[in-house]
């Protein structure tokens, strides 16, 4: 009679747990999948990794996966083809795009201002000491490539005319390798791989973050024709960033944070992750409009190498209805008050 009962018992609690996640599963049936490609390698990442890991998105009825794609160019191309919905870019790759006559537009600016350092090999404290040396980017035309030609622009540089060779190497991580080996003299580099050759005696000519420079960095986007006919899926994106980026700010939550930058930047441990931490609390804001301003800079330097940019008005690579309805809800009103406290 015992072992019946225990049986019972078991086979009840099978079922329960059986009912359980077969709901689970229907609940994420129901998620609108949103994939987000992006091909930044950077801390200015964290709020996707957040919002995915701590299930944000999620709680507000998307369910995102982050792909990773190489390029800028690359990613456009997935969009194009509709194998990801919504790139998290910046305004080169849209102001090309729509050269090409892809009708996209950014609909969230999760970093809307200039940010990093422009780091050089040891023995090159001036920017004239620059002349005749080589410069590593990610890719021409990528975010890695205008913060540089941003910097050298600012530091009163112009490769061609100063003989400064640039070299396609790779992301980040790529660079900050290059660096340390001696392969190129000068890199663009965000706050967490800066500070490991800093820390190796390598100078910082140019702290970005620190100048006047007009800019539009890493923000969400995706055809106008997906914009228009997934208002609702782009409110729980927009929401789910933005409690990311609240969850950043939010001094208690800095271990996790510290952990998710060190696991997906493949770091060695959470100490190497703590500039890049500390440089998301300014540089993130729940002020989420893309930067007209920046967008326009961008575009002006992305004339350079492509005339063509120039033909592209700038307000048309903005969709501002998305994040116009969100600011106006209880929801933001409530966590720019949560987050104030």
């Amino acid at each position: 009679m015992m072992d019946r009962l225990k049986n019972l018992c078991i086979c009840s609690a099978l079922v329960v747990l059986f009912l359980a996640l077969s709901f689970s599963s229907a609940q994420a049936a129901e998620m609108p999948l949103v994939r987000i490609a992006q091909a930044a390698f950077n801390e200015k990442m964290l709020a996707l990794w957040i919002g995915v890991e701590q299930g944000f998105f999620r709680k507000h009825g998307v369910n995102v996966e982050v792909i990773n794609i190489r390029t800028g160019p690359q990613t456009m191309a997935a969009m194009a083809s509709g194998d990801i919905q919504v790139a998290y870019t910046i305004p080169g790759s849209i102001l090309n795009a729509a050269v090409g006559g892809m009708d996209v537009a950014f609909f969230g600016g999760i970093v809307n201002r200039a940010d990093g350092d422009f780091v050089t090999a040891p023995g090159i404290r001036r920017a004239e000491d620059l002349r005749g040396k080589k410069l590593g980017v990610q890719s021409i035309g990528g975010g890695v490539w205008s913060l540089a030609m941003l910097a050298l622009e600012h530091l009163g540089l112009e490769p061609a005319r100063d003989k400064i060779l640039v070299l396609v190497l790779g992301d980040q991580s790529v660079l900050t390798q290059a660096m340390a080996t001696g392969r190129i003299d000068a890199a663009y580099l965000g706050y967490t791989f800066s500070t490991l050759l800093k820390e190796k005696g390598f100078p910082v000519l140019l702290d970005i973050g620190r100048s006047p420079i007009p800019y539009q960095g890493l923000a969400l986007a995706a055809r106008r024709s997906y914009l228009k006919q997934n208002p609702q899926i782009l409110d729980s994106i927009l929401r789910g960033a933005l409690e990311s980026v609240a969850f950043i700010y939010n001094p208690a939550n800095k271990d996790v944070a510290l952990k998710s930058l060190a696991k997906n930047l493949r770091l060695t441990s959470s100490k190497e992750a703590e500039s890049g931490y500390e440089v998301l609390q300014w540089l993130y804001s729940l002020d989420i409009r893309p930067n007209l301003k920046g967008i326009q800079n961008m575009q002006r330097l992305l004339a350079v190498t492509n005339p063509r940019v120039a033909t592209v008005k700038a307000e048309d690579v903005v969709y501002d209805a998305a994040v116009d309805r969100v600011q106006k809800s209880a929801f933001y009103e409530e966590l720019v008050t949560r987050t104030k406290k």
